[in-house]
């Protein structure tokens, strides 16, 4: 499974959209797009956002690096 994959599965779990995504976490729903399909690869920053609102740790994804 990719980075994108999981990061759309976790959303997907929550029952949230990509825009109710987009707002928790003050990133364009654009980009939401992009990094689960993998076409732009998520900064750090976005990366701890996700985990800390989701309450998952880090090694809880797959390697982005």
């Amino acid at each position: 499974m990719t980075l994108g994959e999981k990061l759309r599965q976790i959303r997907k779990e929550h029952d949230m959209t990509k825009q109710e995504l987009s707002n928790a976490l003050n990133v364009p729903r654009e980009r939401i797009k992009l990094y689960e399909i993998g076409e732009e690869e998520p900064s750090e920053f976005y990366l701890l956002t996700f985990t800390k609102h989701f309450n998952i740790s880090l090694e809880d994804l797959p390697s982005y690096k």
